[in-house]
C-alpha cells in the first residue's frame, strides 16, 4: 500500500507541475484580472424609490431617473432602460477616479435592439471627450458590439472594440473595460480583446452616468444589472 501511495503522490505532483505550467501560459496570453478595491457596486435590486444603493461601502449611491425597477435580472432584479429618458447618475467622488491606477468597470446587459448606424448605447461613462482630466466609458455600438474608450489628461486616446458578435439577442452578457498597466481591454463574456495604450492620469470632476450620455443622448434600450467599478 505504501508503494501505491508513493506512486499516486508522484503522479499527482507531476500533474500539479503540468497545471502550474498551463496556468502560467494562460496568464501570459491574456491580461490578468484587475485586483483593485471595489469603489462602486450597484446591484440594481431596488423595486421602488429613487436611489440605487452602492454596496461597495463608499456611499456612491445613484439617482434613478425615469427607469423601470424590478425587471428580471442576471442576479435578482435589474433596471429596465427605455432608450429615451431612463438613466442613473452617481455624483462625482474622488473614489471613482482611476488616476494612474489600474481599473475595471463591468456590467451585465440584456437587450434586443442593437444601435443603428452611427448610434451608441452608453452603459457606463465618467466624463466626455472634451472633459478636463480625461474620460472613460463602456458602450454598445452599431451591430450590438461592446466598445471601450478612454482618454487621459494629456488627451491620449485608447479605443478597443469587442468581437463582431451581436449581443442584441435577449440574453444576459457580461461586458466591461479593463486597464492593467498599458493594456487596455474590452470584456465580452469570456472573451477579452486588448490593445496597448500608455495612459497617464484619468481623473475628472464629472459624475458617473449609467444608461445615457448625461441625459442628452446615447440612451441604452434594455436591461442593465450588477454594475461594478474597481480601482487599484
Amino acid at each position: 500500500m505504501r508503494s501505491r501511495h508513493t506512486t499516486v503522490a508522484r503522479s499527482l505532483a507531476t500533474i500539479g507541475v503540468g497545471c502550474a505550467t498551463l496556468a502560467l501560459t494562460t496568464a501570459m496570453a491574456s491580461p490578468a484580472s484587475a485586483a483593485g478595491d471595489i469603489r462602486g457596486l450597484w446591484h440594481f435590486d431596488e423595486t421602488s424609490g429613487s436611489v440605487a444603493a452602492d454596496s461597495s461601502g463608499n456611499g456612491n449611491e445613484g439617482r434613478i431617473i425615469n427607469t423601470t425597477l424590478g425587471a428580471p435580472g442576471h442576479l435578482g432584479t435589474a433596471f429596465d432602460f427605455d432608450g429615451r429618458t431612463s438613466r442613473v447618475e452617481v455624483a462625482n467622488d474622488s473614489s471613482l477616479n482611476p488616476g494612474t491606477s489600474d481599473f475595471e468597470v463591468t456590467a451585465w446587459v440584456n437587450f434586443t435592439d442593437a444601435p443603428g448606424s452611427g448610434e451608441t448605447y452608453d452603459v457606463f461613462r465618467k466624463g466626455l471627450s472634451g472633459t478636463s482630466g480625461g474620460e472613460f466609458k463602456l458602450e454598445i455600438y452599431t451591430g450590438g458590439r461592446a466598445k471601450c474608450t478612454a482618454k487621459d489628461s494629456t488627451k491620449r486616446l485608447g479605443v478597443v472594440t469587442g468581437p463582431t458578435t451581436n449581443l442584441a439577442n435577449g440574453q444576459w452578457h457580461k461586458v466591461g473595460c479593463k486597464l492593467i498597466g498599458s493594456t487596455w481591454s474590452v470584456i465580452v463574456d469570456s472573451t477579452v480583446k486588448s490593445t496597448s495604450v500608455p495612459f497617464g492620469s484619468i481623473s475628472n470632476s464629472k459624475s458617473v452616468s449609467i444608461g445615457s450620455k448625461y441625459g442628452q443622448e446615447d440612451w441604452f434600450h434594455g436591461r442593465i444589472d450588477e454594475v461594478q467599478l474597481s480601482i487599484g
